[in-house]
C-alpha cells in the first residue's frame, strides 16, 4: 500500500507556522542532516512529516508563465507518498488511459525522489526510502488529508488506478450525486471532496486525530504568543451544515482548515 506520510504547507512566514503547529498540536522538530536550508521546517507526529515551506524566488515548487516566475499561494501544496516499488508505480502510471511518467525531483537532500501532477494538476511526491518521522507515534496525529475537485469520481479513479490505495467510504446527497470519496493510504485517509462555489481545486484541509477536544482549546486559550498584534485569535468553530468533513476545526494562522477529531478517520 501507498502510505501517506508527508505533507507540506506553503507560508510566507514558515518559523511561526511551525511554532503554531508546536504549540497546539505537539509536533516535533525533524532534523534533515542532509539539507542545510532556512526554507524548509520539517516537523512530525511520529509517523508523518509536515514541512512548513517558505515561499521564496527560487524555489523548485515555483511556475515559469510566459518568462514569469509564479510564486505558490499560501496553503497546503503537495502530499508525499511512501512506496515499496518505484518499478510498480511507473508501471501502473504507463498503463492508464493517458500515461503519466514520473518527474525526478532535484537530488538536493530532500526526501522524495519523485513527483507526478494529478488530472487536476495537483502535485505529489513519490519516495521509496520515506520521510524522517522521528518516533515514537502519539496523538495529536494527522490522520487526514483533503482535495477540492470538481470531479470526484475521476480524480479518486485516477489515484486508485496509479497508486496501491483502495476506497473506504463515499457521501452522496440525496439524489445520489457524489459528494466526497474518500480512500486509504496507510494509516491517513485522501478525501477528494466536491468542489463548491466558495471553494477552490486542490488541497483544502487536514485532519487531526486528537486525545481531547477540550485539550486543544485549552492550548489555544493558554498557549504562547504565534499570532501578530490585530489578528483574529484563533478558536474551534462548527463546520457549516452539509460540510462533508469533521463538525469542529479550526483554522491555522495562514487560513488553513484543520479538522479536529477523537475517533480518528476509517483507514
Amino acid at each position: 500500500m501507498a502510505e501517506i506520510q508527508h505533507l507540506a504547507i506553503c507560508t510566507k512566514n514558515n518559523r511561526r507556522l511551525a511554532r503554531f503547529y508546536q504549540l497546539i498540536f505537539g509536533l516535533e522538530e525533524s532534523w534533515n542532516r542532509f539539507q542545510n536550508s532556512p526554507y524548509a521546517f520539517y516537523m512530525s507526529d511520529g509517523y508523518l512529516n509536515l514541512n512548513c515551506l517558505q515561499i521564496r524566488p527560487g524555489s523548485s515548487y515555483n511556475r515559469i508563465v510566459d518568462g514569469q516566475e509564479i510564486m505558490p499561494d499560501a496553503g497546503i501544496n503537495h502530499i508525499g507518498f511512501t512506496v515499496k516499488s518505484v518499478k510498480d508505480i511507473e508501471q501502473r502510471l504507463s498503463s492508464l488511459n493517458s500515461p503519466v511518467k514520473l518527474v525526478a525531483s532535484p537530488q538536493d537532500g530532500r526526501y522524495e525522489e519523485w513527483r507526478i501532477s494529478d488530472p487536476d494538476g495537483t502535485i505529489f511526491e513519490i519516495a521509496e526510502g520515506g520521510w524522517e518521522a522521528g518516533g515514537p507515534e502519539r496523538l495529536p496525529a494527522i490522520k487526514y488529508v483533503g482535495i477540492r475537485s470538481e470531479d470526484p469520481e475521476r480524480l479518486a479513479s485516477f489515484y486508485k488506478s496509479a497508486l496501491p490505495i483502495r476506497e473506504v467510504n463515499r457521501v452522496t446527497d440525496p439524489t445520489g450525486e457524489v459528494r466526497a470519496i474518500f480512500l486509504s493510504a496507510g494509516k491517513t485517509v485522501l478525501g477528494l471532496l466536491m468542489k463548491t462555489s466558495a471553494s477552490k481545486n486542490g488541497f483544502e484541509r487536514v485532519g487531526f486525530q486528537v486525545g481531547s477536544i477540550d485539550e486543544i482549546k485549552k492550548r489555544l486559550r493558554n498557549a504562547p504568543p504565534y499570532l501578530y498584534p490585530g489578528e483574529p485569535e484563533i478558536s474551534v468553530m462548527t463546520a457549516p451544515s452539509g460540510d462533508p468533513g469533521r463538525s469542529l476545526y479550526l483554522k491555522d494562522p495562514d487560513g488553513n482548515i484543520v479538522e479536529l477529531s477523537e475517533e480518528g478517520w476509517i483507514t
